[in-house]
């Protein structure tokens, strides 16, 4: 029953706040409900015994409303859960218009992502994977910048294609199954499906999860809506619903057309690193500081589906907990982009300078968030990037060095980015300037705290993260055998 209420809050929340007309008291009562949801998620977290729910819902397709969790589950439920407190909070004390309506689409994205999450079958993990795409849509197109419409419809294409991908493919596996069908991932991962089929299917699968997360050629939609969104939203997309992504190849792909993704691995490891190397390389062009933080993303998340497709111990690790620290960093920055704008009224670099001479306190916290995002030891970034790439370099030594130019290009695009908006000589326009606000302290300190903990003791994360390895290797076990049987 835990796993129905920690569904249901952020939405029954969000419709409630319809009958509040004070927008603090909206606000309120929106974190208040994403705080109970972190601290029931960390019971369940660390909680002996398992839980799940399941009633019948559609009878006639033999499919179940039936909620769960393994390691790779509960990761991401966590990261979601932990992030979405904060993207509430960065609307606090700021001038936004239908606050009832914003915080209502916030909460119901949580709750659809929860969902997504949890969903023991593919048709209701297809049915939370679209509900979280509407109320996004309309974060997007309410509230968004400059060319919102044109740019949140080439968005919404992109996903809306991808789902249709996923559709097509949850309903040809459906047809497989024997009986009266089925759609319960538990049935999915006993089909036999020919290799010649897999490897068609692989890319019906994938394609969906590309998108989304998004993985080089699928990407273009990525660096506008990012540049468009609004904070609150830009934060979703970029620490959360890219991570849906990579947990539905991980729940569809490996378990499901193993020999697929044995004949389409290196192919998939290779389009990740050129995305590493792109999106790296296009960000020190950027004359746009949110712009940058957008394609820095990208070349971190390349870098994760490389790990994800070399299949070792090391890089399984490392994903999981890159899904964690990528999450916490990319939030910390995309908000230190919202004070920066705020501050000068720009995001572009020429028109920025000095602000550590009237901001110094914000110059340190934004040099720590850097460090981070750069994987500096003793930082998260650190930790996860290090195992990823030691998976690569089991895989290939190649694959490594590529990849390891995560860390090489992403200080120095990240520190010029830096240099260009805290140092220098004082512009004119920033005379005014103030250094940050108590509640800019109350989202950035706990984040940066994450960032620095994980990465000097990550051995919490790695107790958590072992039950995600081993749920992971059970799903790869398809592979393995078909590995072995070659070999012999």
């Amino acid at each position: 029953m835990i796993l129905l209420i920690i569904l249901l809050i952020p939405f029954l929340t969000g419709s409630f706040l319809f009958l509040f007309r004070n927008n603090s008291s909206i606000r309120f009562v929106a974190l208040a409900a994403s705080v109970v949801n972190l601290l029931l998620t960390l019971l369940l977290a660390f909680s002996a015994s398992a839980s799940n729910f399941a009633i019948n819902w559609i009878n006639f397709m033999g499919v179940q409303f039936a909620l769960g969790y393994d390691g790779i589950s509960l990761i991401m439920l966590i990261l979601t859960n932990l992030l979405f407190p904060f993207i509430l909070l960065a609307g606090f004390n700021r001038d936004q218009k239908n606050v009832s309506q914003l915080n209502f689409l916030i909460l119901s994205t949580q709750s659809a992502l929860i969902g997504v999450f949890l969903a023991q079958n593919a048709f209701l993990f297809y049915v939370f994977w679209e509900l979280a795409l509407i109320p996004v849509y309309f974060i997007l197109l309410i509230w968004g910048g400059d060319g919102r419409r044109s740019i949140t419809l080439k968005f919404f294409i992109y996903t809306l294609t991808g789902s249709l991908f996923l559709l097509f493919g949850i309903i040809y596996l459906y047809h497989l199954t024997p009986g009266n069908h089925s759609t319960d991932f538990a049935i999915f991962r006993q089909l036999h499906i020919p290799e010649s089929n897999q490897i068609w299917l692989f890319w019906i699968l994938f394609i969906a999860f590309a998108i989304k997360m998004p993985v080089f050629p699928f990407h273009t939609w990525q660096p506008s809506t990012y540049t468009m969104a609004p904070t609150q939203g830009v934060m979703i997309l970029a620490g959360v619903m890219t991570k849906m992504g990579i947990y539905g190849a991980l729940r569809f792909l490996f378990p499901i057309v193993p020999l697929g993704v044995l004949y389409w691995q290196n192919t998939i490891i290779i389009l990740s690193l050129i995305g590493v190397v792109y999106a790296s390389t296009i960000a020190f062009r950027q004359s746009n500081l949110k712009k940058l933080v957008a394609y820095s993303s990208m070349a971190h998340i390349s870098l994760m589906v490389a790990a994800m497709f070399v299949q070792n111990q090391f890089a399984l690790q490392g994903l999981l907990f890159q899904v964690i620290s990528h999450g916490v960093t990319i939030v910390a920055l995309f908000y230190l982009v919202l004070i920066i704008k705020e501050k000068t009224g720009t995001q572009e670099f020429q028109q920025m300078g000095g602000l550590k001479l009237k901001a110094p306190q914000m110059s340190i916290i934004f040099l720590i968030v850097v460090l981070g995002s750069i994987a500096l030891p003793l930082t998260a970034g650190f930790v996860g990037e290090l195992l990823m790439i030691t998976g690569l370099f089991r895989q290939s030594a190649w694959f490594a060095f590529i990849g390891g130019t995560t860390m090489i290009l992403g200080a120095i695009y990240m520190l010029y980015a830096y240099q260009r908006v805290m140092l220098g000589e004082e512009k004119s326009t920033h005379e005014k300037i103030t250094d940050l606000k108590s509640l800019d302290y109350l989202i950035l300190v706990p984040l940066i705290a994450i960032i620095l903990v994980l990465g000097i003791y990550p051995q919490p994360i790695f107790n958590l993260v072992e039950e995600s390895v081993r749920s992971m290797q059970n799903l790869l076990s398809p592979i393995a055998t078909v590995v072995s049987a070659i070999v012999h």
